[in-house]
């Protein structure tokens, strides 16, 4: 069966970490709950691309959430990501208002746009870090994060390629860099251009093996320390979801119960639909009056 993963590695003598991810299914499975037009896929593609590389990163049991701001008011992108590989993202409503055409990624960024982190570090501990989006891109703005709020040299890179005739995801993959304490930060030259001619980053045809294709070479030798799968893993429930329900008016749920067909509920963070019934709708309604009635 096919799956997303990330394979963690380490090289150049154990000066640089190097996180490899193929997450084109796990990207298709998110596209796959909503229409969206190819500037809203790139966004969210881009953002949880980066968050799945991010957890390459994280120890268990380590967690962090991504907000990307736009300069446009309430448009914003949304990613979480844990050490287990699991990953969700999901866009604001307002970015269904915008124009379907005319407008790039860049464009709807624009000067003001910032990102934010925040880690989950375990022990309660939490850490938030904000900074600005100089390059508009996603990709380079998160290696610009890293290096200005943690002072921890790395490199992001992408490759989605999209179908838009067939609405699929033809191919998703990235590699993330980071230098690691005591390393030349010249090397980081020396990867780019290791990462940049890769198979592994050039290739578009996908590959259900992990490992024969992730042969870099590079000076000082590299091991793969770990490999393990990505996930889509949202912690909506048709009993959380009901909560919406519930904050209707009695009169709202009547009028539901009254048409006699099913209701449907959206989780608005990961688009997963929640039907119910007549008679489940006419639970929630016994439950708001009784609410009511407690003096």
């Amino acid at each position: 069966m096919k799956s997303s993963w990330i394979a963690k590695s380490i090289a150049f003598d154990g000066k640089v970490r190097i996180i490899f991810m193929d997450n084109t299914h796990l990207l298709q499975q998110i596209f796959n709950r909503r229409t969206m037009g190819p500037v809203l896929k790139e966004a969210l593609g881009r953002t949880v691309s980066v968050a799945g590389l991010i957890a390459g990163i994280l120890k268990e049991p380590q967690q962090m959430s991504l907000k990307i701001k736009t300069s446009s008011p309430g448009v914003n992108i949304f990613a979480d990501a844990d050490a287990s590989g699991n990953v969700r993202g999901y866009l604001s409503e307002e970015w269904f208002q915008l124009p379907s055409e005319g407008l790039s990624l860049g464009q709807i960024i624009g000067s003001r746009g910032n990102i934010q982190v925040v880690q989950e570090t375990g022990a309660n501990r939490m850490f938030t870090g904000i900074t600005d989006m100089p390059y508009a891109n996603i990709t380079d703005d998160i290696s610009h994060y890293y290096g200005q709020s943690e002072q921890t040299l790395t490199r992001v890179t992408l490759n989605l390629c999209f179908d838009h005739e067939k609405q699929r995801v033809s191919s998703s993959r990235g590699i993330l860099t980071q230098l690691l304490p005591g390393g030349n930060p010249g090397l980081m030259q020396q990867v780019k251009e290791m990462v940049d001619g890769s198979d592994f980053m050039l290739s578009r045809h996908q590959k259900d093996q992990a490992h024969h294709e992730l042969l870099l070479c590079p000076p000082g030798g590299w091991a793969i320390l770990e490999t393990k799968p990505l996930q889509w893993y949202c912690e909506c429930s048709k009993e959380m979801l009901s909560n919406l329900l519930l904050g209707l008016e009695r009169e709202e749920l009547a009028s539901l119960v009254l048409q006699a067909e099913p209701a449907e509920v959206v989780c608005s963070h990961c688009g997963e639909k929640y039907g119910f019934s007549p008679i489940e709708i006419q639970s929630l309604l016994d439950i708001f009056q009784g609410r009511r009635t407690i003096p």
